[in-house]
C-alpha cells in the first residue's frame, strides 16, 4: 500500500515537475516576445525622435534663411517705399542717388551719398524738385554732402514777386538770403526758387516762401520758411551740369587757342 502512494506520489510529482517547466518555458516566450517587441518599438519611438530631431533642426535652419530672407525684402520693401515718395523728374543733367549715412553724428545736416562726381563740386541735391543741399567732396567712391540746415550750404536764388524774380544768396542753418537789392520790393510769402546762375543747382527748384524780412545799410536780409523737410533723407537727384556742358560743348570741355 505505502509503495503504491510512493509510486503515485512520484508520478505526480514528475507530472508537476513538467507541467511547471511547461509553464516556466511559455512565461518565458511570453517574457522573450515582449522583451523583443519593447525593444524594436524603443528602436522605432528612438528612430522617430532622430527624425523628428532632425526636422526640427532643418525647420531651425530654413526658419533661419527665412528670417534672413524677410530682412532683407523687409529693407527692400522700406527703400522702395522710400523711393515711391521721390518723384520723377525729367530733365538730362539729374543723377539718381542714395543716402549711405549720416557723415557727423550727431549732426545731420551731413550726409554720405552714393554717388561719385566727375565734374565741378558744388553740385545741387534736389528731393521731389525742392532744394535740398549741396554735394561738397568727394570721399572715395561716395560723396559728402550738406543739406539746407548746414551752416555751411549756400547757393543763389531769386526771389519771385509777379513777374520780377529778385536775386539773392540761400544761407543754410540762419534759413537766410543775404544780398538782396535794397531798391527791389519783396513781401512776406514771396515764392524763393534757385536761379540756376552759380552752375550748383538749374533754374526753378523750389526753396521756400519769405517769412520776414530785415533791412541793413547796403541790402535786405530775408528769413525764409524751407520747403524741404531733411528728417529722411533717402533718395536725392544730383544737379550733375557739369558732365551736360561737357558733352555738349565735346572734348574735355575746354578750349583751345
Amino acid at each position: 500500500m505505502n509503495k503504491r502512494y510512493l509510486v503515485l506520489f512520484l508520478v505526480g510529482l514528475i507530472l508537476l515537475f513538467f507541467l511547471f517547466k511547461i509553464e516556466i518555458i511559455n512565461i518565458f516566450n511570453f517574457i522573450k516576445l515582449n522583451m523583443s517587441n519593447l525593444q524594436t518599438q524603443i528602436y522605432h519611438e528612438v528612430s522617430v525622435l532622430k527624425n523628428q530631431k532632425k526636422q526640427i533642426e532643418d525647420l531651425e535652419e530654413e526658419n533661419k534663411k527665412l528670417k534672413n530672407k524677410i530682412a532683407y525684402l523687409n529693407s527692400i520693401l522700406f527703400n522702395c517705399k522710400d523711393l515711391n515718395k521721390l518723384n520723377f523728374i525729367k530733365r538730362a543733367d539729374l543723377i539718381l542717388t542714395k543716402t549711405i549715412s549720416y557723415a557727423s553724428l550727431p549732426d545731420f545736416s551731413q550726409i554720405y551719398i552714393d554717388y561719385s562726381p566727375k565734374g565741378k563740386l558744388p553740385q545741387g541735391l534736389v528731393y521731389n524738385n525742392l532744394a535740398a543741399g549741396i554735394v561738397v567732396k568727394k570721399v572715395g567712391n561716395y560723396s559728402l554732402a550738406f543739406l539746407n540746415s548746414n551752416k555751411n550750404t549756400s547757393y543763389t536764388v531769386y526771389i519771385l514777386d509777379k513777374n520780377n524774380s529778385i536775386p539773392g544768396i540761400f544761407y543754410g542753418k540762419i534759413n537766410t538770403i543775404k544780398y538782396i537789392p535794397k531798391f527791389k520790393h519783396i513781401k512776406k510769402g514771396d515764392l524763393v526758387i534757385t536761379s540756376g546762375l552759380d552752375g550748383i543747382f538749374y533754374k526753378g527748384a523750389k526753396v521756400g516762401v519769405i517769412e520776414s524780412i530785415k533791412q541793413t545799410n547796403l541790402y535786405q536780409e530775408a528769413k525764409i520758411k524751407l520747403f524741404y523737410n531733411n528728417l529722411n533723407p533717402n533718395y536725392f537727384y544730383v544737379v550733375n551740369k557739369y558732365d551736360r556742358i561737357k558733352k555738349k560743348g565735346g572734348g574735355n570741355g575746354t578750349s583751345k587757342h
